[in-house]
């Protein structure tokens, strides 16, 4: 997902809820441009979790503090070398708080992986949409007949 975020000053952007964005082809010809051992979040949900990886991270487990605070997780290493907020739109958007007891965590191959289970209500909410956009049926190409122009 991503939606436009329009901006008082300066250039709107375009702002990733899932997914990360693509690598811009100017990188080699600026001047500055960020490390690429720094870590970096993708998310990445499934049908009953929402999930975030964390990458490159080469801590053990043991050293990660992982904390719900209202409506964000925080991520926080013991040696104090990684902060992280994350946040779930869907829930801020039915108005739904987050759990404790439903965040998860593991890590493999220098990566975090968090996991916090989808409530009941979002389950249904995206089962209703999915069965609504199966119901509608695909133009054929070369029907062009429901799109004359005048």
């Amino acid at each position: 997902k991503q939606w436009y975020q329009r901006r008082v000053r300066g250039k709107s952007d375009w702002e990733y809820e899932i997914g990360c964005p693509p690598l811009s082809a100017s990188m080699k010809s600026d001047l500055m441009w960020e490390s690429s051992t720094s870590p970096k979040v993708y998310r990445q949900d499934t049908k009953t979790h929402y999930t975030w990886r964390i990458q490159p991270l080469p801590y053990p487990l043991s050293n990660y503090k992982i904390s719900v605070e209202n409506s964000t997780i925080f991520v926080r290493t013991e040696n104090k070398k990684y902060f992280k907020k994350l946040r779930i739109e869907d829930m801020d958007r039915f108005e739904l708080p987050l759990i404790v007891k439903h965040v998860n965590c593991a890590h493999a191959n220098s990566t975090l992986m968090i996991s916090y289970e989808k409530p009941k209500n979002v389950l249904q909410l995206e089962q209703a949409i999915y069965s609504e956009l199966c119901k509608v049926k695909p133009i054929q190409d070369g029907d062009m007949d429901s799109c004359k122009q005048q």
